[in-house]
Formats: structure tokens, sequence, C-alpha cells
């Protein structure tokens, strides 16, 4: 799994959390699998804070967890931090480079 498609779980384990706290709404059998599944979820998207926040420089950081946490574009994080869209690329690349799995 590459470095993008782990930070990239990060949004997608939030839309799993919503669908199976929309199950534990529903009569379920399956209550205690699904509150696991859903802590397991939690504990993945925690971790992947925690290897952003090791990022020592600050703007990559920042650029990390736009990216990944917040799901903007590079284009809307261009306008973020005041960068032009070219060198925010750049500094993605660069903070994926900083990012260790």
């Amino acid at each position: 799994m590459t470095k993008k498609q782990y930070l990239q779980q990060y949004l997608l384990q939030q839309k799993k959390i919503n669908r199976l706290n929309a199950m534990l709404e529903q009569e379920n059998d399956d209550r205690q699998q699904i509150l696991n599944e859903i802590k397991k979820c939690e504990e993945l998207r925690y971790e992947i804070e925690r290897k952003i926040n090791k990022v020592n420089d600050p703007l990559l950081k920042e650029v990390l967890f736009l990216k990944y946490t917040c799901g903007k574009s590079l284009l809307e994080i261009s306008y973020i931090i005041n960068y032009s869209l070219r060198h925010t690329e750049r500094l993605h690349k660069t903070a994926l480079s900083k990012f260790k799995h």
C-alpha cells in the first residue's frame, strides 16, 4: 500500500463509521460486532493523525491534514496556504516523502 493509499483511508473510515452508526440505529443482533468495527475505524483514523503529526515541518503537516483528513483538493489547499497550485503540488510531494508510513 502506498503512502497516498494509506492516508486516503482516513476519509473512507469516516464514511464506514457513518454507515455502521446507521446500522446501529436499526434493530441488529450484531451490535457488539458493529461497535468493535467502529472502534477499529476510529483507531486507524487516530493512527493516521498521529503519523501526520510526526512530520516536522508545520507547512507540510498542514498540507497533509488538509488533503487527507479534510478532503481538500490541492487547488483549495493552495488558496488556504496562499501558494500557487504548482508550488502546493511540490509541497504535497515533499510532504509525502517526509511522511513515515
